[in-house]
This record gives C-alpha cells, sequence and structure tokens, in this order.
C-alpha cells in the first residue's frame, strides 16, 4: 500500500458536506446507522450501506489474506488504485499484491469509519493498516484514508492518502 497524511477532520467535513452516513467497523460486521427521517428511502439505503461495508471488508480481507482473488469481485475491469506510490490498474493489482508482499508480512487492517455519500457512489474509508517488515521484524500501523469512487456497486478508483514520513512501506 501506498500512503500520505489526511487529517481526520477531512472525513468530518465530507460527512458534513455531503449528508453522508457513518459506519464504524473493526473489520468485523459493523452496526450502520441511517438517520434518514425518510422511511421510504431507509431500507434501500441500509441494503447499499451493507453493501458497501461489505465491501470494505472484503478489499481488508484480501490484503491480510494475500489474496487479490477475494477483492476482484468488486472492481470493475478498468478500476485504479492511486497513491503515493502510483496508479496500479485492476488487472495488475494481483502483482502489485504479491511485490507488496515480498518485503512485508501479517497485515491487520482495522477499519474506524466508512462513510458513504447520499447516492452510494462515494465512500470515505478510515483505517489503519498495520504490518511487519520482513527484513528485520519491524512492526509499525499506519493511518490511512482512503476516497473510493463507486460504478455500479463497483470500484472504479480507489486513492490512498497517508503519511509516508513515519510509513515502514517508505523503507522496505
Amino acid at each position: 500500500m501506498m500512503r500520505i497524511c489526511v487529517p481526520r477532520m477531512l472525513l468530518c467535513c465530507i460527512c458534513a458536506i455531503t449528508g453522508s452516513i457513518a459506519a464504524q467497523t473493526s473489520h468485523a460486521p459493523a452496526t450502520v446507522s441511517n438517520p434518514s427521517p425518510n422511511p421510504s428511502n431507509s431500507t434501500a439505503r441500509q441494503d447499499n450501506l451493507s453493501k458497501v461495508k461489505e465491501l470494505v471488508n472484503r478489499q481488508a480481507e484480501a490484503w491480510e489474506k494475500h489474496d487479490f482473488g477475494l477483492a476482484a469481485v468488486d472492481w470493475l475491469p478498468d478500476g485504479e488504485l492511486i497513491s503515493p506510490g502510483g496508479h496500479v490498474k485492476e488487472k495488475d493489482l494481483p502483482k502489485a499484491m504479491a511485490d507488496y508482499f515480498v518485503g512485508f508480512r501479517d497485515v491487520r487492517v482495522t477499519i474506524k469509519n466508512v462513510i458513504v455519500s447520499p447516492g452510494g457512489n462515494k465512500v470515505a474509508i478510515e483505517w489503519d493498516w498495520e504490518v511487519t517488515r520482513r527484513r528485520d521484524g519491524a512492526r509499525a500501523v499506519t493511518h490511512d484514508a482512503i476516497v473510493v469512487d463507486l460504478a455500479g456497486g463497483k470500484i472504479s478508483s480507489w486513492r490512498e492518502y497517508f503519511d509516508l514520513g513515519d510509513s515502514i512501506e517508505a523503507k522496505p
């Protein structure tokens, strides 16, 4: 994974601006709140939030298990992961994941927040990425903010922001 620092306040601003709904999770089933006063939208919105939460959990699990196949179902064929380390097209994600694990092991993702726009096509994720560097056994946590664009419930763009300054990944 590649990283840049984005203050936690950014996620609060996104939520306030879009009127989105936040769900907190720790890479386990989360309780999704829906403050929508319109009961006719409530069921559809709850269903969409549940699907997004499942998508985010699959992405985390794929990295923890070193298996892009678990996450592939969520990506559009022209989807792209964008991070401080570069751009990776969906077709290249399995190799990028394999290459990552040459230098690192024991990834643990803790999902802190998932924020979904009212239309369900934008998602903001805050997660902690804990990993061990193979060469010396150093273990560290990187706080990560992610903005995802969805089209038809599939990932078209996954953009990660985190601070490389303290990241052990910046020094494999």
